[in-house]
């Protein structure tokens, strides 16, 4: 029902194979515990008119925080990836104590926005620039981002709140809001393209995360070396910086694409073409139903560069062995960070995973 929306009793037990007597029982359990709700009935069949059930957004909530060099977004979503509040903060330095005191006074007033006082949140996720050492669950911080290198990021804001905490690569927590709330709502099989800090990405196969042997899994950045120019985010806001244009973080680039849409544009074409042929070679090793081009960027450069890649936006008609993949743009823009972020509590609960 998160993936469909409302959707009737006939219908559901239809599409899991089971009586519909059965989702009569199983409905009345989970009516029990507030957790789904009936809509308008429908009209026009014979008989009774059918009351289609969904998930009740309000049945629970979710916090995500993500942040850059300096500010922080705050978002708190409910179970059913809809956004309900969303906050941001600026940082004088992206620190672990910053990132915490910045996310506690964001969750604060996004309680307020959203209305939920405070009541208990599934948990708080945190979206990381970086990776985690493939012999233990230390963080390798991206090079912007030095003071949470090694650290234990999940215990460290563990003892800082009292909700769960979940952390994650921001690669993957992008890959999770695409899932529960964005362009792979519905989808068991695809992947995401994440352009931030570097690029990153995430593999969502058999409806699962898929984290790989190490936890590392899903970037794409190896591709492209440090010392040439790349299809990352950092590397647009180096190439602005180079033209004289003056952007300090990802926050400034809406406001920069209206004064300086040629220098963004070029940019983007670039970094459209840089992926095309990767984009090819990972789709034929993994076979996803598409790929999404997510990020940090604003939703009308992901359009273009999702076009600059010249593969298809469409499914077509007759597939075969090999065909180039298909590739959208996130539906969620630069607000992904931390709707991915919150996106985690909520997915870890209902795909729970071994420890």
């Amino acid at each position: 029902m998160l993936d469909t929306g409302p959707i009737s009793r006939t219908e559901l037990a239809d599409r899991i194979g089971v009586t519909r007597s059965a989702i009569t029982q199983m409905m009345a359990s989970l009516d029990r515990f507030g957790l789904v709700e009936e809509g308008p009935a429908r009209k026009g069949g014979r008989g009774q008119p059918a009351r289609p059930i969904a998930v009740r957004g309000a049945a629970g909530y979710s916090a995500g925080i993500s942040f850059s060099h300096g500010y922080l977004d705050a978002a708190i979503i409910d179970i059913t990836g809809t956004e309900r509040a969303y906050q941001r903060r600026f940082l004088q330095e992206p620190t672990p104590d910053a990132v915490a005191q910045g996310a506690a006074d964001a969750i604060a007033a996004a309680r307020v926005e959203a209305g939920i006082g405070d009541q208990e949140l599934l948990g708080i996720g945190f979206a990381l620039p970086g990776d985690f050492r493939v012999d233990m669950r230390l963080f390798q911080a991206h090079r912007y981002f030095p003071a949470f290198d090694g650290l234990d990021a999940r215990a460290w804001f563990q003892n800082r709140f009292p909700e769960r905490i979940f952390v994650e690569n921001d690669g993957r927590t992008c890959v999770m809001g695409e899932r529960l709330a964005g362009s792979g709502k519905g989808c068991s099989d695809f992947m995401a393209v994440h352009i931030g800090h570097g690029v990153g990405g995430g593999l969502f196969l058999h409806n699962r995360l898929y984290r790989g042997a190490h936890f590392n899994a899903g970037p794409l950045g190896t591709f492209f070396p440090l010392d040439q120019p790349r299809p990352s985010g950092q590397d647009l806001l180096e190439t602005l910086r180079v033209s004289g244009i003056d952007a300090t973080d990802f926050d400034r680039l809406e406001q920069i694409a209206e004064e300086h849409g040629d220098v963004i544009g070029q940019w983007c074409d670039r970094a459209g073409r840089q992926l095309a042929p990767y984009l090819r070679h990972v789709a034929n090793f993994i076979d996803p139903s598409f790929i999404v081009v997510g990020g940090r960027l604003p939703a009308p450069l992901l359009q273009r560069i999702v076009t600059a890649t010249g593969l298809p936006q469409q499914e077509s008609p007759q597939r075969f062995a090999g065909q180039s993949p298909v590739v959208i743009p996130s539906k969620l823009g630069a607000r992904a960070g931390a709707i991915g972020a919150a996106s985690v509590p909520i997915l870890s609960l209902l795909h729970q995973e071994p420890a």
